[in-house]
C-alpha cells in the first residue's frame, strides 16, 4: 500500500503523525509526507520521505488577507461551545482560524494534486488542519482519514469550513466535502474525547516530540521533585503571552528542581541571569526524553504536551489561553489529573497549586490511570492493520 501523510509545516501537527508513519513503514508500506519546503528537514528527521511543495506559504500574507474580508460567520454557538463562550471570543478567533487554514488548502491545492496524481497513492492521511487534502482525496478518488491531534477540537467547524472551502471544491470538481475525512484516527484518550459522531479508528498515543540525544544529567536521580516547564514549540504571542519567567519565580521557594524547555526563539526571552538556583534551561530538549523523570508538568495548555506528560502518567498545572486551550484542558481537569490556572493569576497562586500538584497523591494517582488508558489504546502497528482493511473495503 502507498501512503500519503499531509501535514502543515507546525511540529506539534506533524509529530502526531509520526507513530502511525513508523508502524506504516515497519509494516512494509511506501509513505511519503507532503509539508512546505522549510518543514522538510523535520520530516526527514523524524525517519520518512518528504515531498515538499513548490514552495512556503507566507502564512501571515494569508492571514492578512483573511482580516480586510471575513467570511459569514454563524452567530450561534456550535456544539460543544457555550453561547456565552462564542459571543466572548471564540467566534472572532475560530472566524481568522478556520478561514485562513481554508487559505493555505487553496495555496497548496495545486501542489498537492500534483502530487497525487503522480504518487498514486491508496490512502491520504492528513492532520485535521490540512482541508486541502479531503478535497483533493475526493477529487481523486483516494480515500482520506483525518488522524486527530488529542482532544478532537476541529469537529466543532464541520458544519462551519465547508462553505469557506467551497470555491476551490468547485474547483477541484467536487461538491461541498467532509472536513472530518471518511473516517478518524484517534489519538486521544477515550474518557478525555469530546463526544463527536465519527468513524472512528482508535489508535494509541506514542509520545514523540522531535529528534535529539539524551542529556547526561537525565541519567542521574534528581535529588528533589523534579518539575518541568515548557511553553510548546514556537514564541507565543496569545493572550498575556509568554508565561515562563512568571512560572519559574513562582516555583523558585518550592523544593523542587525546575528544568525549562524551551524553542530556541522563546530561549532568548528568558535570560540566564534571572533564573534562580534550583533551575536549568534547555534548548529544544524533546518533552518525551524529560517527562518520565518529572513529578509535575507547568505549560500552556497544548495538547502535545499534555498527552506525552499524561504518557508518563505526569500531573499537569495549565493555564490556557484560547479557545482550543480551554477545551483541551477540561478533560484533564475533570479527571482529577491536573489544575488549571487562569493566565492572569498572581504568582503566590501559582506557587500554591504547584505546590499542591506535588504534594497531594490523587494527581499523580488520576494521571496513572489516564496513562493505563492510553496504553490500552491499539498500538499504530494495530491501526495499520484496520487502515488496510478499510482501503480493502
Amino acid at each position: 500500500m502507498r501512503v500519503l501523510f499531509v501535514t502543515t509545516n507546525w511540529g506539534s501537527h506533524y509529530y502526531h503523525l509520526v507513530p502511525l508513519v513508523w508502524a506504516m513503514r515497519a509494516s512494509g508500506h511506501e509513505v511519503y509526507v507532503s509539508s512546505e519546503p522549510s518543514f522538510a528537514e523535520t520530516i526527514v528527521r523524524s525517519g520518512a520521505t518528504a515531498v515538499p511543495t513548490s514552495r512556503d506559504v507566507d502564512q501571515g500574507e494569508l492571514m492578512k488577507r483573511v482580516l480586510a474580508d471575513p467570511p459569514d460567520w454563524p452567530e450561534t454557538a456550535p456544539e460543544g461551545v457555550s453561547q456565552e463562550e462564542w459571543n466572548s471570543s471564540w467566534r472572532n478567533v475560530s472566524r481568522r482560524a478556520f478561514p485562513m487554514f481554508a487559505a493555505l488548502a487553496e495555496e497548496l491545492a495545486d501542489d498537492v494534486l500534483r502530487q497525487t496524481r503522480a504518487l498514486r497513492p491508496d490512502l491520504i492521511v492528513y492532520e485535521p488542519t490540512s482541508f486541502v487534502a479531503p478535497l483533493v482525496g475526493a477529487a481523486m478518488g483516494i480515500p482520506a482519514v483525518r488522524h486527530v491531534l488529542g482532544v478532537d477540537v476541529i469537529y466543532m467547524a464541520r458544519n462551519i469550513v465547508p462553505p469557506v472551502l467551497r470555491p476551490l471544491a468547485e474547483r477541484l470538481g467536487v461538491g461541498d466535502v467532509d472536513i472530518l475525512g471518511l473516517a478518524t484516527i484517534d489519538n486521544c484518550p477515550p474518557s478525555m474525547q469530546l463526544p463527536s459522531q465519527v468513524n472512528r479508528i482508535r489508535t494509541q498515543f506514542v509520545p514523540y516530540n522531535g529528534s535529539g540525544g539524551m542529556p547526561g544529567w537525565l541519567l542521574e536521580p534528581s535529588p528533589r521533585r523534579r518539575v518541568g516547564v515548557s511553553w510548546g514549540l514556537c514564541a507565543s504571542d496569545r493572550g498575556r503571552g509568554f508565561l515562563v519567567p512568571e512560572l519559574v519565580k513562582a516555583l523558585s521557594d518550592l523544593d523542587v528542581e525546575i528544568v525549562v524547555t524551551l524553542s530556541a526563539a522563546d530561549r532568548k526571552n528568558l535570560p540566564e541571569g534571572e533564573l534562580p538556583d534550583n533551575a536549568r534551561v534547555v534548548e529544544s530538549l524533546p518533552l518525551h526524553l524529560l517527562m518520565p523523570s518529572c513529578d509535575a508538568m507547568l505549560h500552556q495548555s497544548g495538547i502535545s504536551t499534555m498527552l506525552t506528560a499524561l504518557s508518563y502518567g505526569v500531573p499537569q498545572l495549565v493555564l490556557p489561553q484560547m479557545p482550543d486551550e480551554l477545551m483541551e484542558s477540561r478533560p484533564l481537569i475533570a479527571a482529577g489529573a491536573g489544575i488549571a490556572v487562569a493566565p492572569e493569576a498572581d504568582l503566590d497562586t501559582i506557587a500554591e497549586r504547584a505546590a499542591e500538584l506535588v504534594t497531594v497523591p490523587s494527581y499523580r494517582e488520576a494521571a496513572d490511570r489516564l496513562r493505563e488508558e492510553i496504553r490500552q489504546q491499539p498500538a499504530p502497528t494495530e491501526t495499520v492493520m484496520e487502515l488496510e482493511a478499510f482501503v480493502r473495503a
